[in-house]
Parts: C-alpha cells; structure tokens; sequence
C-alpha cells in the first residue's frame, strides 16, 4: 500500500451541559435554559501508531471544560468551537481539525481548520 496516498484522524467525544440564552430572534424573552451539549474533535494524525493518543486528547478537550455545567451566556456554538480550536491548535501544530458541537443531538454547529504542514 502507498503510504503517500494514507490519511489518518483519530477522534474523540464528550458531553456537558450548557446555560445560555437564546437571541431575541429565537426566544423573545432571551431566558436562560440548560442544553445536553456534544462535542466530537476529529484531528488528523501523521502516522498510525499513537501519533495523539485519543484518550490523552479527550482528556485535554475535558479538562478545557472541567465540571458537569457551564454558562456562556449567549456565546455561540460556532465561537464556543472556535475557542475549544484555539486551545488545540497550541497544543497540537499542524494538524487538520474538525470540531462538531450539537445541542440535544439535533442541531450544531461545525468548526474546521487546516493548519498541516
């Protein structure tokens, strides 16, 4: 096989829950409420033997989200994707991201960014 022609990602998902308000667009009373948020981070890797081991990135995603619930006020999916990229992209150079962040497995937003070499 042409190792050339290989492309690797790992991935790895968390959940946590988050308190914000909806824009006036939305919900005219811009109330707060609780959303069971997903975040999946796809991230491209140079070889296949544990170039990022999953389980170490997972734990960095998390600890960048420590505890069970977080208020955002009414911070976007797009730019709460963007600061988690922000942390990874220090972390991890080079690399080629994908971030996915859906709100109660429907609706969502995604974030992706090629910074390889």
């Amino acid at each position: 096989m042409d190792q050339s022609k290989v492309t690797r990602w790992i991935e790895t998902s968390f959940e946590r829950d988050l308190v914000h308000s909806d824009t006036e667009e939305v919900l005219p009373l811009h109330s707060q409420h609780r959303r069971k948020v997903t975040f999946s981070v796809r991230v491209s890797v140079h070889h296949a033997n544990l170039d990022i081991e999953f389980l170490t990135l997972r734990k960095f995603c998390r600890d960048l989200w420590a505890g069970d619930t977080h208020h955002v006020g009414n911070t976007s999916l797009e730019q709460i994707g963007e600061n988690l990229l922000q942390a990874l992209t220090k972390e991890y150079p080079g690399r080629t991201w994908e971030i996915r962040i859906l709100e109660d497995a429907e609706n969502g937003a995604v974030i992706q960014y090629a910074d390889a070499a």
